[in-house]
């Protein structure tokens, strides 16, 4: 059996980086995939982050109707704990479950938020886990075990990320270790190939959706090797070095593209996304401390100014401790959702404003944030756009998202941290996400060398179930991407709508394994998710 549709992932992927790696002739299988197929931009939910993006992918909904709502959440909208991102999270039915339903299996690799794994018809091997869980949050029960037996090369240990090379080289290792961290996401992404092709191999499906996560994690370090717009006139020799490494990881993942092809591109449906794309980011909003300065929070008197931020790991609970709810009327919890809390009298504990008093201080709040944060050298505006949770999070989740989503002005995450300043310039160029992520598309009744105007993550579920033949269901808030189909397979095949999709199952902690992972906690804290 081959596939009838592949979701083949790039975290991160961005036109900006991909057509100059394909007109170099660094992916000539992308471009020949591109000449082929479809493309258009792919745009992002609000924020571009990725355990909201992927899930409105898989789920065809908004962060408001799936659930996931960052890489750590409050628990409830009444709760002061937080958790890390899980399927627990989920309030919404996913793909792999729809097209269960349908009579159809499904295989899914290195998704965030698929730990612990639904117990679906086919398999899952989840994505932001720690080798040590993988075995008891995989399913089914055993498929670790049989991978180790039966793939030669097997290592569970480089399906996760290596959180010291990670780490090494994120806080500043010298240059020459770059080589080995990049060849380490080389390795990994082989790694999660080889599954692929085990598993179509001995437990086929119909639908395959897997994440290549390195793209977003090489971007997010060597920007400025990887953006061609910031490419030195005369680039100096330890430059082209170091981007020739980076090239090397894409060289890898354009061989990955064809071995796909080969196997399943003359029947299969494969559409390249990404959750998100990626721009340079040149400064840091310390956004508590302007959130300070404005006289909206007060830190503890014990919070001192310290690089480590103003979070701390307690018995594997996350808390914000470094300011004094008392006294404060507005927050940032973590850096990577650019979110502000208005910490409002009895919604999560008798602190705060009193509930009347909401409307008119979110208001001035807003008001305060794009006219009063600015750059201290030029005077303009460090925010560009500020939405509602009603604008960003709208659905049954609303309520336990940040009442605030911050869009900075080079897109970049905001610093929870403590400073004198509310502002900085960055010592290096970084990567940071942006909304235009990329959809490329090629297969049975799709265009040839072709463009579409921008689409949305959610299109991704309804259009692979057209692309399957499946009822597609009435409720998804996505719609099948009809402009990357010619006008004679539209003809002969008719959307077929169906009733509503069934509500998620929620999955339980297997025993032994704990609710919240340190390690994994401290690798977001590494690649700046978390502070």
């Amino acid at each position: 059996m081959k596939p009838q549709v592949i979701i083949f992932g790039l975290d991160g992927a961005t036109f900006t980086v991909l057509d100059d790696l394909v007109a170099r002739g660094i992916m000539p299988n992308l471009g020949k995939f591109q000449c082929e197929g479809v493309r258009g931009h792919l745009m992002s939910t609000t924020p571009p982050l990725t355990p909201l993006a992927w899930s409105s992918l898989v789920t065809g909904r908004t962060p408001g109707q799936h659930g996931v709502l960052g890489f750590m959440q409050y628990a409830n909208a009444n709760s002061t704990s937080v958790q890390l991102v899980s399927s627990r999270q989920f309030t919404a039915e996913t793909l792999w479950s729809i097209v269960n339903r349908q009579g159809k299996r499904a295989g899914s690799l290195n998704f965030v938020a698929h730990q612990p794994a639904p117990k679906i018809d086919g398999w899952v091997v989840p994505g932001w886990v720690s080798w040590r869980w993988m075995k008891r949050l995989s399913h089914p029960a055993g498929i670790i075990e049989q991978l180790k037996q039966e793939l030669p090369g097997f290592d569970v240990k480089k399906l996760a990320i290596d959180f010291e090379e990670e780490r090494k080289s994120v806080v500043g290792a010298p240059m020459d270790d770059y080589r080995s961290w990049i060849g380490l996401h080389i390795e990994r992404e082989r790694q999660w190939f080889e599954v692929l092709r085990h598993m179509m191999r001995k437990d086929p499906a119909e639908l395959i959706g897997i994440v290549f996560d390195g793209v977003d994690k090489l971007q997010h370090l060597l920007w400025y090797y990887l953006d061609p717009r910031l490419t030195p006139e005369q680039p100096e020799s330890e430059y082209l070095r170091i981007r020739d490494m980076a090239w090397d990881y894409f060289r890898t993942v354009d061989e990955l593209l064809g071995e796909t092809l080969d196997l399943y591109g003359d029947k299969s449906t494969i559409l390249i996304c990404s959750d998100h794309g990626f721009t340079a980011t040149r400064e840091v909003v310390y956004i508590n401390s302007f959130l300070e300065k404005m006289g909206y929070l007060n830190w503890k008197p014990e919070t001192e100014m310290v690089d480590d931020g103003s979070q701390e790991l307690e018995s594997g609970v996350y808390r914000h401790v470094g300011f004094d709810p008392s006294r404060t009327k507005a927050y940032a919890l973590t850096a990577s959702s650019n979110g502000i809390f208005i910490n409002v009298k009895g919604r999560r504990d008798e602190t705060g404003i009193p509930p009347q008093e909401y409307d008119a201080f979110r208001r001035e709040l807003i008001e305060a944030l794009l006219t009063k944060c600015v750059d201290p050298e030029t005077g303009e505006p460090l925010i560009s756009r500020v939405s509602t949770r009603e604008e960003a999070f709208w659905g049954p989740n609303m309520h336990n998202a940040p009442d605030l989503t911050l869009e900075l002005r080079d897109f970049g995450f905001v610093s929870v941290r403590r400073t004198n300043a509310i502002h900085a310039k960055r010592p290096t160029i970084l990567g940071t996400h942006h909304p235009e992520g990329i959809l490329i598309g090629r297969g049975p009744g799709i265009r040839s060398d072709a463009s579409i105007d921008p689409v949305w993550l959610a299109d991704i579920a309804p259009t692979v179930l057209y692309a399957m033949g499946l009822q597609i269901p009435a409720d998804l808030q996505g719609r099948v991407i009809e402009e990357l189909f010619t006008e004679e397979h539209l003809a002969r095949h008719d959307l077929s709508m169906g009733g509503a999709t069934e509500a998620a199952v929620a999955v339980a902690v297997p025993a032994g394994v704990p609710d919240e992972d340190t390690e994994i906690i401290e690798k977001m804290k590494a690649l700046g998710y978390l502070e």
